[in-house]
């Protein structure tokens, strides 16, 4: 018997309720995989965090929230919204739509071998807005407008991202958002 899914997605989304290792058995190409959660606010502003200053990685570089998938996760959908909860302490109550995916690859020298990582990227929708960040991995949050993400600039803030591909997939979060092109309904 399984659990009661803790969130609601729609059908097109379905392909995503596997595991981490059903997932890349079905994509070989890939040997590590990443997802994040798009969080929009009432406003239509899409929650930024900023990565901790002590990160050994992209030190104060912004991001949506996310990380790898685990193992230990039930599907890949669950390992969006236990980041978005780790990194946020928001709960996911339903998954609006993928937004995208990007991947790079990574030469470990320690192992000698290349790692191919794909991050999946989907818009969320949240209970609440009462963020508690884990400060081992972030250090503040923001809501930006689609204009201040094309800008780099949120206020008197500078957005720095880690690649121009998470700038490019937060825009088009806020253009799949636009379309609306998932109702309530099919997410039953």
């Amino acid at each position: 018997m399984t659990a009661k899914v803790p969130f609601e997605y729609p059908q097109s989304l379905e392909e995503y309720m596997v595991t981490e290792k059903e997932f890349l058995a079905r994509n070989p190409q890939y040997t590590i995989l990443c997802s994040g959660g798009a969080v929009f606010n009432d406003k239509d502003q899409l929650l930024l965090v900023q990565r901790a200053k002590e990160e050994l990685a992209f030190a104060n570089f912004w991001e949506i929230p996310g990380g790898k998938v685990d193992d230990t996760d039930e599907t890949i959908l669950h390992a969006v919204a236990r980041e978005v909860k780790e990194e946020t302490g928001l709960d996911v109550t339903r998954f609006v739509r993928k937004i995208g995916e990007f991947g790079w690859e990574e030469f470990s020298k320690r192992t000698q071998e290349t790692a191919v990582w794909q991050k999946l990227i989907f818009e969320v929708e949240v209970k609440t807005f009462e963020i508690q960040l884990d400060p081992l991995e972030h250090q503040d949050y923001l809501f930006a407008t689609e204009e201040e993400v094309a800008q780099d600039m949120a206020g008197q803030v500078t957005l720095r991202w880690i690649t121009p591909i998470n700038k490019e997939l937060n825009l088009e979060a806020f253009k799949l958002r636009r379309q609306g092109n998932t109702t309530r309904a099919e997410a039953a």
